[in-house]
């Protein structure tokens, strides 16, 4: 579970900040507010999730990490809220609801909630916090929730919002037993898995619903959206071995050469070979399976680095298991690689 649930956080955080920077990339109307959205959930939640992964890897385990995987959970509640607020302007916009008493009435129920999460009666940094404002500071976030539910589905009919109220609906059905009952039975609070699902899925409509072509531009954007994460990546294998004053060679040092050129590299040539094609669309599958297998590789070279740095010299987890988890992520990256360019070829031959 140590495992599935590490590669689980990584791959989720590396999807949302890849859409939300390839979203930053596109010129539709709404496409770049969508990509900030995406950016402060993925950003934001990276907080809560990277000190879990940690924890879940480290000989200490959550006991040892109580502290910031508190403070972690402070910056979520925070960017959390500023993700719905992000989500009303998007409702605005697409919707053409201007209706000012919604909007001063989310920025009212946001304040609040920001409000509560502020005050020190949240004992935040601790084990155990304070249950009580627990369930204060999420009660205008839960009324935020139900407001965006409500106006959605009113506007279901327009494509924008289409499974938007289920998506919210269902991340708040998971949420808020997390909220009342984790404390009493810690088994419920695996229902954050679900629910991180749902924000995912929301991210993902989002996406479907600005990029619709999948074209040669489309791989071009995509091949930059890729160097920013591997960017991300070299930033964080420094300022992670640097925080923990580990010297030794780790996964984390191959991140970002990997997600440069099996990732940038690869999806620039495919750009270079498509872009004068006439059935680009036929290379779709094959390079949304190399898409798959390159987000499996790295988030299996991520959760190995810091599995690498924190482990203290201990065996914290089945190393075989999670070697085992990288040959799939290889697999299937192979597979897209090889597929992709042998129907590039087979394209090219064929005009």
């Amino acid at each position: 579970m140590k495992i599935v649930e590490s590669l689980f956080d990584v791959c989720y955080l590396m999807i949302v900040v890849a859409f939300g920077v390839r979203l930053l990339l596109e010129k539709k109307n709404g496409a770049k507010l969508f990509g900030i959205m995406a950016m402060v959930l993925g950003l934001g939640d990276g907080f809560h999730l990277i000190p879990r992964v940690i924890s879940h890897l480290s000989p200490g385990g959550f006991e040892a990490h109580a502290a910031v995987l508190s403070w972690g959970q402070f910056v979520t509640s925070i960017t959390m809220t500023i993700f719905y607020v992000l989500y009303y302007h998007y409702y605005r916009m697409q919707s053409n609801d201007t209706d000012n008493v919604k909007k001063w009435l989310i920025y009212g129920l946001a304040i609040s909630r920001i409000g509560l999460v502020l005050l020190p009666q949240n004992n935040w940094g601790t084990a155990d916090g304070n249950y009580m404002f627990g369930i204060y500071r999420n009660i205008p976030f839960l009324i935020m929730g139900i407001l965006l539910v409500v106006w959605s589905y009113k506007k279901k009919e327009i494509l924008a919002f289409k499974h938007m109220w289920i998506l919210i609906s269902l991340s708040f059905l998971f949420y808020v037993p997390v909220v009342l009952f984790s404390k009493t039975v810690p088994a419920i609070g695996a229902l954050m898995m679900p629910k991180t699902v749902a924000y995912l899925l929301i991210v993902w409509m989002g996406f479907k619903y600005f990029v619709t072509d999948f074209g040669a531009n489309n791989l071009f954007a995509n091949s930059i959206t890729i160097l920013i994460i591997g960017f991300i990546g070299g930033v964080f294998y420094r300022e992670f071995t640097k925080f923990y004053a580990f010297t030794d060679a780790t996964h984390l040092g191959k991140v970002h050469v990997h997600t440069l050129v099996l990732g940038f590299v690869v999806s620039l040539l495919m750009y270079l070979l498509a872009k004068d094609m006439k059935d680009v669309k036929s290379l779709k599958k094959p390079y949304e399976i190399y898409l798959t297998g390159l987000v499996f590789t790295i988030a299996n070279m991520v959760v190995i680095g810091i599995y690498e740095v924190v482990r203290e010299g201990l065996d914290v987890i089945v190393r075989a298991a999670i070697d085992g988890t990288s040959g799939i992520g290889h697999i299937v990256l192979a597979v897209g690689i090889v597929w992709m360019f042998v129907r590039a070829y087979n394209l090219k031959i064929s005009e």
